[in-house]
């Protein structure tokens, strides 16, 4: 029997792409005989749905990855699947078999997504500065577009943040799943008089969706007596004084619920989708993601000293070197709208502005260097000094010298201050280096 349901995976990330066909699937792997070179991108099996009747028709492992198709960015469109929890205790893909078990068919499934863009509104404080589609429950297999409508549109505008639809379930693949495919990552924009018919003089625009005379959203400046500044603030696109010019974007984030009524019961579930831009990086991870973040608020900041192994902790080291790769170190140690120069203009403490590290220290070569040394120590055991130079949350606003040459190092966090790994990654390291440098074992290792 179906005691209860799951979405999984809980949050699905879309990425924009204008291009027909969705991006293949592929899996990122390190390759161990070089642990800090860039990660191959090796092609996976990849699911194909018609679009008219929603069913999966074929898979196929890709012979090569093509990130666009004529001239554009293919979109990343994740599946959700709907799991069962039984009461055997068991978690597994809901099918038509099992629901044939509960007396229920396919279409006993419904689906509702809404998702939204609160990007404008969250800046201006006005409501109806906020961007929302809804579906409605469904329970065909046709797309079902996600227009996001909003109250200080012109009349008739919107932004397509995308469309949904449920795979319908065949004898070979019966699984309940709905993909999420994604807006193409369009810019909009607005005006105070009529916009004219036909495309934007703008050449950054697809359209003109906001009316300027209702809204505050074109003219804005942050700070203005409005809701307390994001970290960064002023990301918006704004004139030579600042002011906003009224640009919106199709990135989103919502809610997808299913329902399914068996037995005189109602069975219920909710996952989160997101849409933002491509991974023009696909072959690096940040040091900090929001998978580390869930960690350590299901798991807690401390690990067992059975977690703390080796491979986990390359991994941090991995990543780091992925993240610093994909920066201008020098131009990040330097004075200027860096860390560097942002810790010359806070209030307090402050200090005087220089550089970060010696620039000798922060070029391409000799940032490699660093990380494959400290790769090095920690296989051979001669890293405890590592845990020692790791920034605890608590010295984010330590400006010293040694307090900002702390790892992770030129780096901002999202409270404005120097980043910090989380307090579970940095117990996971510690734990790792102040062990005993040749554990007790059976003498197999």
């Amino acid at each position: 029997m179906i005691r209860e349901l799951r979405i999984l995976p809980p949050l699905a990330i879309a990425r924009f792409g204008a291009a027909a066909t969705p991006m293949d699937n592929y899996d990122a792997v390190v390759d161990p005989e070089q642990p800090l070179g860039y990660r191959a991108l090796r092609p996976a099996e990849t699911l194909v749905v018609d679009t008219d009747s929603g069913e999966i028709t074929r898979t196929f492992v890709p012979g090569r990855l093509s990130f666009t198709e004529d001239g554009q960015v293919r979109p990343v469109a994740p599946f959700v699947e709907v799991w069962a929890l039984t009461d055997a205790g068991q978690l597994e893909p809901l099918t038509t078999a099992m629901l044939e078990a509960e007396q229920a068919t396919a279409s006993d499934v419904r689906w509702q997504v809404q998702v939204a863009n609160h990007k404008a509104a969250r800046r201006t404080g006005d409501a109806d500065d906020r961007i929302a589609a809804d579906t409605r429950e469904f329970a065909d297999h046709a797309r079902h577009a996600l227009d996001g409508t909003c109250a200080n549109f012109w009349p008739g505008k919107r932004i397509p943040f995308g469309h949904v639809q449920y795979i319908k379930p065949t004898a070979a693949h019966p699984e309940i799943r709905l993909r999420f495919t994604p807006g193409a990552g369009h810019v909009y924009g607005a005006s105070r008089t009529r916009p004219a018919a036909g495309r934007p003089a703008d050449p950054n625009l697809t359209d003109v969706v906001y009316d300027g005379r209702r809204g505050g959203w074109l003219g804005h400046v942050d700070g203005a007596g409005g809701p307390a500044l994001t970290v960064p603030a002023g990301i918006y696109r704004g004139d030579v004084d600042g002011r906003s010019v009224g640009y919106l974007d199709d990135g989103c984030d919502g809610l997808v619920r299913v329902r399914l009524a068996i037995a005189g019961r109602v069975l219920s579930a909710y996952g989160r989708v997101g849409a933002g831009p491509p991974a023009y990086a696909p072959d690096a991870l940040p040091i900090r993601s929001v998978a580390d973040e869930l960690e350590q608020a299901l798991f807690g900041p401390t690990v067992q000293a059975s977690e703390a192994t080796l491979e986990r902790v390359e991994e941090i080291v991995r990543r780091a070197l992925e993240s610093v790769r994909l920066m201008n170190t020098p131009a990040m140690n330097r004075v200027g709208d860096s860390m560097a120069g942002h810790d010359a203009r806070r209030p307090r403490p402050g200090r005087r502005p220089e550089p970060i590290m010696a620039p000798s220290l922060v070029d391409d070569i000799a940032l490699e260097n660093l990380h494959q040394s400290l790769l090095a120590a920690l296989r051979s055991d001669t890293a405890p000094w590592f845990g020692d130079v790791l920034r605890d949350p608590e010295e984010i606003g330590d400006l010293s010298d040694r307090g900002r040459r702390k790892m992770p190092a030129m780096m901002r966090g999202a409270d404005g201050g120097h980043l910090t790994l989380t307090r579970r990654q940095i117990d996971l390291i510690r734990t790792l280096v102040r062990g005993p440098v040749f554990p007790e074992d059976d003498g197999a290792a």
